[in-house]
């Protein structure tokens, strides 16, 4: 969780000698070939962000200068820095209008442990200026919060640009503002501008939590604890700095502490932490959900990428029913962009969305489709060539993701060390008896693997699918260990929306990741619905896998694979050798041979995009077609509505509810290995 704020000069030099590097004709750059074919790339020609589009015409820098202190009236609202938007289009600020609305944040945070924004202010916005009247927040009446002169406020604001023929709409933005007031001014005063976010609490190292967070100005932020038979004690950063990832350590298991976050002259209201179990202790309870950017609805359900309104809520619901830890099967963000400012702010939004589950519990997240950070090039389609972005350390999709959160960084090491990074996108972690294991399969995008090289959407390259066998089979072996899931975005056996593409694109295993190297494109061996079967066959060989979590259709369907359920296998449904599955021919999908134990695989992609309903496949089709009610009931279930999953763990079993956006009940299995047979 790093550079929401431009970069600092030494890593700006390091990207300016990174740039030179890799600049056509030097001759670093044609001794480390890129893993795409660069030259055939940049001959189509790189689309301009104004062509490619963006979804924030604000960066960070401008959004966080746009609330200014020091007049008595309150605090002012100014555009006139904002001269040119994230897409190159120059504007007259004086032509920006809109409202914009305050405060407190949190409300009555001495009340509550999920933190959130109430407004009570607003202000026209004519003519890129407005003021605040913020004073207003310290009459008696509407001190909710019993400041005296001081607070932090939640900012919400709603622009357009005046323009010929038709205005333009430049977004909704919010953020964190905090003020003082001295003698007769309201003054702006230097605290956060995200967070404080709880990270990395796990029975792998149970006395330790990382808590993350983004200051103003560069200070030595400070996090200060009480709780456990040490009392108070504070932990300081090495140095003075913009982003904060300060470890907490020497702290008891399974502890609850309070603590406080300072920098400078301000200081957070408290909160709480929890710390882990020790490996095998006690009973787990976690929530799921996934596919949480803009969706419709109007507001806040298209806001800066994220569909705010229903990721805000399902993290209540998560929180309200006790969730220990929180996963995310990707598509946080509507992404698909190739600036990377644009792409930071996405993130940064979803993470205030998230926040008030965040700031006490942990967040765990994979990465989907639209986490896609790219360079696009123009080849006369409507989305052209899209790659994920280079140079990889610095810009890729994978490094972005890696900036913006915490994450255990035991995933594996790429075997060609010209590729993206897997650190901090696929990682384990063990929570008590539960151990997760995050998998990308959407790493090193590209939607044209075949004649440039990168990977296609739902493709697992061989690394990781090694990596994710041995962490199966440490888990088989390990005592303290009872149940394993699997979370990754797209679905393995998809249901609704997305059988063009996930793991079986209408049975195409011409579908492949290719590599390109010493000048010619070689395709990897195994086939998208290879990989497929590959993975499938060995979860079903470990015993304690309860689940695979997927994403990416927007809706809830369960699936269990059986022995009997037909699927689709390249080597004896093929009959044409044309290397596809051909439905429409008449072809048809056996079941999987080599399967041991059935397997529940489970999505929740209702967090807030537009929604998928059922379409029919060869899988769900198999239980949908049975003759009594229950049967079908058993294999099979599929709803639209948004949705997150409640997993309970014990030493007895674990079971999986389904909860819609307003606490209704959807669907629960009550015991997800006894039901697929494990015992």
């Amino acid at each position: 969780m790093r550079h929401f704020f431009p970069a600092r000069p030494n890593l700006r030099l390091f990207l300016l000698f990174v740039t030179i590097l890799e600049a056509p004709g030097c001759c670093y750059s044609q001794q480390l070939e890129l893993p795409v074919d660069r030259k055939g790339l940049e001959k189509l020609g790189e689309k301009t962000a104004y062509e490619s589009g963006v979804t924030n015409y604000l960066d960070s820098a401008q959004l966080q200068a746009v609330v200014r202190g020091g007049i008595k009236e309150g605090l002012q609202v100014d555009f006139s820095h904002v001269k040119q938007l994230t897409n190159g289009t120059k504007i007259d600020p004086a032509k920006i209008y809109g409202s914009i609305q305050a405060g407190p944040y949190p409300f009555e945070g001495r009340e509550t442990g999920f933190k959130y924004r109430r407004y009570r202010l607003e202000s026209s916005i004519v003519g890129g200026k407005a003021v605040l009247d913020v004073g207003a927040l310290l009459n008696p009446a509407q001190n909710s919060e019993r400041w005296t002169d001081s607070g932090r406020l939640g900012i919400f604001f709603t622009i357009f640009l005046e323009d010929k023929g038709k205005d333009r709409f430049l977004g909704s933005y919010t953020t964190l503002v905090a003020f003082k007031k001295k003698d007769e001014l309201y003054l702006r005063v230097p605290g956060l501008v995200g967070g404080p976010f709880i990270n990395r609490v796990s029975s792998d190292a149970p006395g330790q939590v990382t808590i993350s967070f983004i200051s103003e100005e560069k200070v030595k932020g400070k996090v200060i604890i009480s709780g456990g038979k040490d009392g108070q004690r504070i932990f300081e950063g090495d140095e003075p700095r913009l982003e904060h990832d300060l470890l907490l350590t020497g702290l008891e298991a399974d502890s609850s502490y309070q603590y406080k976050v300072q920098v400078g002259d301000f200081t957070t209201v408290g909160a709480k932490f929890r710390t882990a179990p020790a490996r095998g202790a006690g009973e787990v309870r976690f929530a799921y959900l996934g596919d949480t950017r803009s969706g419709y609805g109007g507001r806040l359900s298209r806001h800066m990428g994220v569909n705010s309104t229903t990721l805000e809520r399902l993290c209540s619901i998560a929180y309200a029913r006790g969730a220990q830890f929180l996963t995310v099967g990707g598509d946080l963000v509507s992404g698909y962009t190739a600036v990377p400012g644009d792409f930071s702010l996405q993130l940064h939004a979803w993470k205030q969305a998230a926040l008030g589950f965040w700031s006490e519990r942990p967040v765990y997240a994979a990465m989907g489709n639209h986490e896609a950070l790219l360079r696009v090039f123009k080849d006369g389609s409507e989305y052209g060539v899209e790659v994920d972005r280079w140079p990889y350390a610095t810009e890729s999709a994978e490094a972005a993701f890696a900036r913006w959160f915490v994450h255990p960084q035991n995933g594996p090491e790429v075997s060609d060390p010209r590729r993206p990074t897997y650190k901090e996108n696929v990682y384990s972690f063990q929570y008590g008896c539960v151990k997760s294991i995050v998998f990308n399969n959407n790493y090193w995008t590209s939607n044209q693997s075949k004649l440039y090289g990168g990977s296609p959407e739902g493709y697992l390259l061989d690394d990781q699918l090694r990596w994710i066998a041995a962490e199966l089979e440490s888990a088989e072996a390990d005592p303290t260990i009872l149940y394993v899931f699997l979370i990754a975005q797209e679905p393995v056996f998809p249901n609704g929306g997305h059988l063009k593409d996930s793991m079986w694109y209408f049975g195409d295993n011409n579908v492949r990741a290719g590599v390109f190297s010493q000048g010619k494109l070689v395709p990897e061996k195994e086939g998208i619905v290879e990989v497929r079967n590959r993975f499938a066959t060995m979860v079903s060989r470990h015993r304690k896998v309860a689940a695979v979590l997927g994403a990416d259709e927007h809706a809830y369907h369960r699936l269990l694979v059986t022995r009997e359920v037909p699927v689709g296998v390249i080597e004896k449904d093929d009959k044409d050798k044309s290397g596809k599955i051909d439905l429409d021919k008449k072809e048809t999908c056996s079941p999987l041979p080599g399967l041991k134990f059935s397997t529940w695989y489970l999505v929740s992609g209702g967090g807030g995009a537009p929604y998928y309903a059922e379409e029919d496949a060869p899988w769900n089709s198999y239980w949908t077609s049975k003759a009594e009610p229950a049967e079908r009931a058993r294999g099979f279930y599929y709803s639209s509505q948004e949705n997150l999953l409640i997993i309970e763990a014990s030493d007895k079993k674990v079971s999986v509810e389904v909860y819609n956006l307003h606490g209704e009940l959807i669907d629960r299995v009550d015991d997800l290995l006894g039901s697929a047979g494990r015992r």
